[in-house]
């Protein structure tokens, strides 16, 4: 061990400052062996030393300073490393000093240590990122490097670039050619197994940055709703994240307040509360870097704003309140708090787009409530009378001059419902209504297309619309993955061979059948204790779709209804669900999803003997397809297949057990479409097959 190491170490386990001073000796000893000490484990110990020259301005240590970076390119411990640049980054001084040829080395034959190291490459552009944001160094490199990346790097690397490129984006987000690069990259991860689930959470959060700094309350509303997508998918995935799900109430909450809808905005904060206290345990004795601090903070704030949304939204809706004066003030205090809350990342004063959510939805809370605008008024007029004093006359003034501009009337306070016909020049065709009511049904059919389908709705039937459509869109963004999205685009490319596959037939039954896809995909991949839990050690829970253990029952087709129906029951279509509905087609069917008029059937079956499309298809097909004589000829089979797995070499993946059939009976001419699929029993494990 060189001497500098043996002091660096011997003042560390004393436990005193560490600095060149401290370390006594010449500096011709420490110009040499910094190098060296810088590529082993003491580098991090050797940075405080240098970081202690630099905030003294001491310059005598600048040569020693200047061999550091060169000694920390030869650096293989990821520990060693990580510590070292949140040291240096600590100090401005060392940062501004060092910043340049700490640049240099971290991107130093960048593809290769990806490659090679792939954690390591991993801490090295966070670094480079880190010295880019601080503005000690041009983003061009950095940049350059992130672009060059090869789409192929080892997962170890891509788990962690998500995480990276977000900060980035919450930096650079105003230049556009650099957040276009950023969300392009994070767009292909948002597709990788290794990164997906944070890739996603991280286009959530630019998405929600766009929407509270624009201005346009369409753009304000699509943002939005995108946002509260990939966080919603995000928080779903497997490797859940619990800033996702806080994130994904935050998105509801708002949209929930903007359509006046009291319960979804209490829900909304009750599952931000839920989710921060889940996040905070998770984190409990972990190390947060201080530079990732702000994102915290960030959900600390949005926690206090949801509540105070929540407040808000049970006072605007009673028609009663017992203090006015404590119901007007938690109105106001949200009104202000629109234009101060930070999103992710962002800095800014007066966030336009959540303003422009949050003060229309007060506003016409108090032309609802005629009573609550009236106590405004006289509360506006007489502030001297608030029991605690401070009134807030400013917003209240500013409400109220809002209120009455809204409402062409001579008489202040008239009920917006009771105008002209001129309000259609304000909000041509509803605009404002079917933003604020269903954002996700605009995004999917286009403003056009929404404002058709909602003419003559009820908000309350809009809301329901919007429901079904939001649920659609987190599914589909739920199932993109490399197994899912093209067999499911094959079938409704199939699918769309039937002339009756069209309108509401196409998006329901697309619905159903994308549901059955992930079904079908979750029963083979999830372990025994991963679907059924983990039982007991003497008394495993029974699984339908392994082979029977020593007393077990063999599986039979109700466990597959059972499990088929209560998966649909938990998912998105569960209000349409119903089992064994008698008087279809003069028998009993065993599975049925119910959209309005429209219905489709999943026949449940189970074969110990074949496998085959051939043999189901002649056996169970015309039961099937017979469901449909009097709705929309289209139906589902599901299969489960008890033929013995021992002797099959292993089984068929799931895009070779669904696909789509017809059945044409006797003098018929409309064909009815029948979308089979097997689920695999009778299985074992994959070590089984060793032989």
């Amino acid at each position: 061990m060189v001497q500098l190491a043996e002091r660096l170490s011997a003042l560390a386990g004393s436990g005193q400052p560490i600095s060149f001073s401290a370390v006594a000796l010449p500096l011709e000893t420490v110009v040499d062996e910094v190098a060296e000490v810088a590529a082993g484990p003491f580098a991090p110990f050797l940075a405080e030393a240098i970081v202690h020259a630099y905030d003294l301005n001491d310059g005598r240590w600048e040569a020693a300073a200047g061999n550091f970076p060169a000694g920390l390119a030869s650096q293989r411990s990821l520990l060693q490393l990580t510590s070292v640049v949140e040291t240096l980054l600590a100090s401005s001084a060392t940062t501004q000093a060092m910043a340049k040829p700490l640049n240099r080395v971290l991107l130093d034959d960048f593809p290769q240590a990806v490659q090679t190291a792939p954690l390591l490459a991993a801490a090295r552009l966070e670094g480079a990122v880190r010295l880019a944001v601080s503005k000690a160094v041009s983003p061009h490199k950095v940049m350059d490097t992130i672009e060059e990346l090869p789409t192929d790097s080892p997962e170890d690397f891509l788990d962690r670039l998500p995480r990276i490129l977000g900060v980035a984006l919450d930096c650079w987000s105003a230049d556009t050619t650099v957040a276009s690069t950023l969300r392009t990259i994070l767009e292909r991860l948002s597709h990788d197994e290794a990164a997906d689930v944070d890739a996603l959470f991280e286009l959530g959060c630019d998405r929600l940055r766009s929407a509270l700094t624009s201005r346009d309350l369409a753009n304000v509303i699509a943002e939005l709703t995108s946002a509260r997508t990939y966080f919603a998918t995000a928080a779903a995935a497997e490797e859940a994240r619990h800033d996702a799900e806080a994130y994904t109430a935050v998105c509801d909450a708002v949209l929930g307040f903007t359509a006046a809808d009291a319960g979804k905005v209490s829900s909304a904060a009750d599952r931000i509360e839920r989710a921060l206290e889940q996040r905070t345990a998770w984190l409990l004795g972990t190390h947060q870097p201080a530079w990732l601090q702000p994102r915290l903070a960030a959900e600390v704030g949005w926690a206090k704003l949801l509540l105070q949304l929540r407040a808000a939204a049970e006072h605007l809706q009673q028609p009663v309140w017992m203090n006015s004066w404590e119901a007007l003030d938690t109105v106001l205090s949200v009104y202000s708090a629109a234009r101060t809350v930070r999103p992710v990342g962002g800095d800014n004063e007066g966030m336009e787009g959540l303003a422009a959510l949050v003060e229309p939805a007060i506003e016409d809370g108090f032309l609802r409530q005629q009573s609550f605008l009236a106590a405004l008024r006289r509360a506006a007029e007489r502030p001297e009378e608030h029991p605690g004093g401070g009134f807030d006359e400013a917003t209240a003034s500013i409400i109220l001059a809002r209120v009455d501009a809204r409402v062409p009337s001579s008489e202040p306070g008239v009920p917006r419902s009771s105008t002209t016909e001129d309000d259609s020049d304000e909000d041509p065709g509803g605009a404002e209504r079917l933003y604020r009511i269903a954002p996700t049904l605009v995004q999917t059919l286009g403003f056009d297309g929404a404002s058709e389908f909602s003419a003559g709705l009820s908000d309350t039937a809009l809301a329901t619309a919007e429901g079904l459509a939001y649920n659609s869109d987190v599914g589909r963004l739920k199932a993109s993955d490399p197994l899912i999205v093209p067999l499911l685009t094959k079938i409704l490319r199939e699918l769309s061979a039937f002339p009756a596959f069209i309108g509401d037939v196409r998006h329901t039954f697309s619905a159903l059948v994308e549901e059955t896809l992930l079904f079908l995909k979750s029963r083979a991949d999830l372990s025994r204790s991963g679907l059924f839990g983990p039982g007991k050690k003497d008394d495993p829970p029974y699984d339908y779709r392994r082979k029977p253990e020593r007393g077990q029952r063999k599986a039979v087709e109700g466990d597959l209804q059972r499990d088929f129906h209560h998966w649909l029951e938990h998912g998105k279509l569960h209000a349409s669900v119903s089992v064994e509905p008698v008087n279809v087609a003069m028998g009993r069917a065993d599975v049925l999803v119910q959209f309005g008029s429209l219905r489709y059937l999943t026949e449940i079956k189970q074969d110990p003997d074949d496998n085959s499309r051939e043999h189901i298809e002649d056996a169970y097909l015309t039961q099937a397809a017979e469901y449909s004589n009097t709705n929309a000829p289209f139906g589902q089979l599901l299969v489960l297949d008890l033929t013995p797995k021992t002797s099959t070499s292993g089984t068929r993946r799931i895009d070779e057990l669904v696909w789509t059939t017809k059945h044409l009976p006797a003098g018929a001419i409309t064909d009815r479409a029948v979308v089979a699929g097997i689920v695999t029993g009778n299985r074992i494990t994959p070590s089984a097959y060793t032989h």
